[in-house]
């Protein structure tokens, strides 16, 4: 890999990108591939050596050039990778031009990247070899931006506003948060961002030259919320600077976020006062006019603040949390001759701060309500600080303590305080303390308090209690009426009611429920809610045979979970789940041990019980049915400790059996799958019986009757079922029982319907798993040799290529090519899915 980063100040140099590129091959002795005298034309370009005062031919310059690129290629293959093309010096580009157009056929290829100028022109296609493609790479969208401030910056960053100036590009991001880091203070919503030197240099040039008006008028764009203003005077010379334009409406934009910021942050306090009392006057949305007059006059006055306060109720109904947290804030600091009244409009605004997602805003008005608001005022903040809470849950149980006294003989708020006790004990295990706390908060709280008592409950009921279960959801629905609008009590009612559609087999209603749920919560703008909804559209999705759409879900959710938080568990294990429907199953595996570990660390039993069946689904995948086991069978445990015993919850009983079944232990394969049978007569889950019928036919089978086994199974197949994926397992399953009582023709005709059902699906990993077993059955097996049997053996053993190779007197590249052929012979594609494979005159024990 060769590589060229060119700057603008550096285009003026001629040939740079050339040294860039080749110097240091020339200085590794590698200019004896070409011949002397481009050796010499090379050296005298790059200034290796004194010029002799001849002129170079630019001809010769271009020749060395093809001839050295030609001479690396016969070697190995090249990789030219030009960075910035846009400041290449022009020299070197009509070098690096002339090589491409001749290196057809050659080990070469070029990967350049540059800043496409206004008209979108690019001006590097000339340097590219045929045939190239072309990548337009857009604005990073804030989510990634807040990715990409997490992974290099300490502390928790305003991504979304920084995202927003930044115009997505990833270096101004950068460069602003690293501005922001080092103020040292916190941003307020009405604070100008900092923007650095570095940024300022690459757009001071569109502002030095503005006429006053102009500048007023840009300002005045700067000061709005919204990117859009009609047009006003000065917008004209401020058109012909380049520094705004104009959308379809004919409302002007700036050119480029970061404008905005610079123009607003260099303009004096009493300017940007100014600029607001302006808007406020011609603007007519109640929000924007309440927030504008707020940031013109900062004096504290009961009218201002109750104008605020409404404006924040706007915008919740708005769907707009964020806005509505910012509204409440100012509210909150013109409120001080009331500081209980204040003290509730800062615990609104850190409220609605939390449903934006922004948490580290949510806390900072937490623990400014804890310093001065009133008993009702602090049981909140302390309640919300416990949602709030990250990965360490230490302090929950002082928090719920310091909750408790404050409530004293409220009876709302003690029920406040018993519904978190609940919830927390639920969340650790303790099922019967849970639900004790859960009956007191049902037996003294309000109907609100009720409805959200029902929502916890209820997942423990759909286990228990699955007769109480719909009663309770249509009490709720009930209970809330038209008024109750989008509360996270309500979400949680209709995720229970789509687990219920799911488990009973209504997937087509549960997807038509789900989907309309995620729009609401969107809609809302409630990302909190949105990151669980998300997980369970992923669910439904997947149970439907829908697995690029529960891929996405997974994706999208698992992105939010990890910037949300508390804890990264709930997102690695979405993320995991994504790539087993429709990725990589070494990405999975991957997923899935981080999301255990965060775990176990956090104390977090159900997410660690998850991410498990993640783990024993890929072992399951990459045919390794005794660590399947081990880890299903942790996964079964965990979620039956916790009072999930639903077989419909996980599906993880007919896959635990089945890797039980192949690893050798029978009996526990039959406990499992008596325990299953069990509830799935108790809880009436008959979506699961195809799963567990498919588990009984492995354990037959391995039991000595693989025939009737076969048999069995095959008249198990429904005409239709609710999960497609569940019938593709089984005739996978089945493809391999026959292949076991030797019908081959029967055998393959399974393999193939499952590879079809899983194309269908586009469940990618077991449409891969399809392929394989049915290559490992068109593949001519034979009979292997003894030396072949005796390197198995030792693989099964555990034993290395080296100590493969010393123990049988033979060469280490002996054993990798027999390992290589017994691969191909069986269909597998490592070590440990060749010690599943059924080899004679090789067994376990010898």
């Amino acid at each position: 890999m060769l590589r060229a980063d060119s700057s603008p100040g550096e285009a003026v140099l001629p040939h740079l990108a050339l040294y860039d590129l080749f110097a240091r091959q020339l200085a590794a002795g590698r200019g004896e591939l070409i011949a002397p005298h481009l050796r010499a034309v090379l050296d005298a370009v790059l200034l290796r050596r004194p010029g002799d005062g001849r002129v170079v031919d630019p001809l010769a310059i271009r020749v060395a050039v093809l001839e050295l690129l030609r001479a690396l290629a016969g070697r190995q293959p090249v990789l030219l990778v030009l960075d910035d093309v846009h400041c290449l010096d022009p020299a070197g580009a009509e070098v690096l031009a002339f090589a491409a157009r001749r290196l057809a056929g050659e080990r070469v290829r070029v990967a350049a990247a540059e800043r496409v100028d206004e008209e979108g022109e690019s001006r590097c296609g000339g340097l590219l070899p045929e045939p190239r493609t072309e990548l337009a790479v857009g604005p990073l969208p804030v989510e990634v931006i807040g990715e990409l401030l997490r992974g290099r910056l300490p502390g928790e960053q305003p991504a979304g506003r920084i995202g927003a100036a930044s115009g997505g590009n990833p270096f101004y991001a950068l460069e602003l948060a690293r501005a922001a880091v080092r103020s040292g203070r916190p941003l307020g919503a009405e604070q100008p961002l900092p923007v650095p030197r570095r940024l300022r240099e690459l757009l001071a040039d569109r502002l030095a030259a503005l006429p006053e008006e102009a500048a007023q008028a840009l300002l005045l764009l700067a000061a709005s919320a919204r990117p859009q203003l009609p047009q006003q005077d000065g917008w004209q010379q401020a058109l012909a600077a380049g520094v705004v334009t104009t959308d379809a409406d004919d409302r002007l934009r700036s050119v480029h976020p970061l404008l905005r910021e610079i123009v607003y942050a260099d303009a004096g306090e009493q300017q940007r006062r100014a600029c607001h009392a302006r808007l406020a006057e011609v603007l007519d949305d109640p929000l924007e006019r309440a927030r504008h007059r707020a940031l013109a006059d900062p004096r504290p006055g009961p009218e201002v603040a109750a104008e605020l306060a409404e404006a924040a109720r706007i915008a919740v109904h708005r769907g707009v949390p964020a806005l509505a947290a910012e509204l409440s804030r100012l509210a909150a600091e013109r409120t001080l001759r009331a500081p209980e009244l204040a003290a509730e409009r800062r615990l609104a605004a850190a409220r609605h701060a939390h449903d934006a997602g922004l948490a580290e805003q949510a806390r900072a008005d937490c623990r400014a309500v804890l310093r001065g608001g009133g008993p009702a005022a602090r049981v909140g903040a302390r309640l919300l600080l416990i949602e709030l809470a990250g990965s360490d849950r230490s302090g929950v149980p002082a928090l719920l303590d310091a909750a408790r006294q404050d409530a004293g003989a409220d009876p709302r708020l003690r029920a406040a305080v018993q519904l978190a006790r609940g919830e927390h004990a639920l969340s650790t295990g303790r099922t019967g303390a849970g639900l004790a706390a859960l009956a007191e908060a049902e037996r003294v709280g309000e109907v609100e308090q009720q409805i959200e008592v029902i929502a916890l409950r209820t997942p423990i009921d759909i286990q228990l209690h699955p007769e109480r279960v719909l009663p309770a959801l249509r009490r709720a629905t009930a209970l809330a009426g038209e008024s109750a609008g989008l509360t996270a009590a309500m979400v949680q009612i209709r995720c229970c009611l789509v687990v219920q559609l799911l488990r009973s087999g209504e997937v087509a209603e549960a997807i038509e429920a789900v989907n309309e749920l995620r729009a609401d919560v969107e809609r809302a703008g409630r990302l909190t809610d949105l990151g669980h909804v998300l997980h369970l559209v992923a669910s439904v999705h997947e149970r439907a045979g829908r697995c690029e759409q529960a891929r996405q879900a997974g994706v999208l959710g698992g992105r939010l979970r990890l910037e949300l938080g508390p804890t990264a568990t709930s997102g690695l294990v979405l993320s995991a789940a994504a790539e087993l429907n429709g990725g990589s199953v070494r990405r999975a595996a991957e997923l899935a041990d981080a999301a255990l570990s965060s775990g176990r660390a956090a104390g977090d039993a159900e997410w660690s019980a998850y991410a498990l069946g993640l783990r024993g689904r890929s072992d399951l995948l990459a045919e390794r049915p005794q660590q399947a086991a081990e880890h299903l069978g942790h996964c079964r445990e965990l979620l039956h400790g916790l009072g999930y015993t639903d077989p419909a919850l996980f599906l993880v009983d007919a896959d635990l059996a089945e890797a039980l079944a192949w690893s050798g232990e029978p009996a526990a394969a039959r406990r499992v799958l008596s325990e299953a049978e069990q509830a799935v007569a108790r809880l009436d889950r008959q979506v699961v019986r195809l799963g567990l019928a498919r588990a009984a036919a492995v354990l037959t089978a391995v039991e000595g009757d693989p025939r009737g086994a076969a048999d069995r199974l095959r008249a198990a197949l429904p005409a239709a079922h609710p999960y497609p994926l569940e019938p593709a397992r089984a005739r996978l399953t089945l493809g391999e029982l026959e292949r076991r009582a030797r019908r081959r023709a029967a055998a393959r005709t399974e393999l193939l319907a499952a590879a079809e059902a899983f194309a269908a699906a586009e469940c990618l990993p077991w449409l891969a798993h399809a392929r394989r077993r049915l290559a490992r059955l068109d593949a001519p097996a034979g009979e292997p040799t003894e030396l072949e049997r005796q390197i198995v053996r030792l693989v099964r053993a555990g034993a290395t290529n080296r100590q493969i190779a010393a123990a049988l007197h033979v060469s280490v590249k002996s054993v990798e090519g027999s390992l290589t052929r017994l691969f191909r012979r069986y269909g597998v594609s490592d070590r440990a899915a060749l010690t599943t494979v059924q080899l004679a005159g090789v067994t376990d024990g010898s």
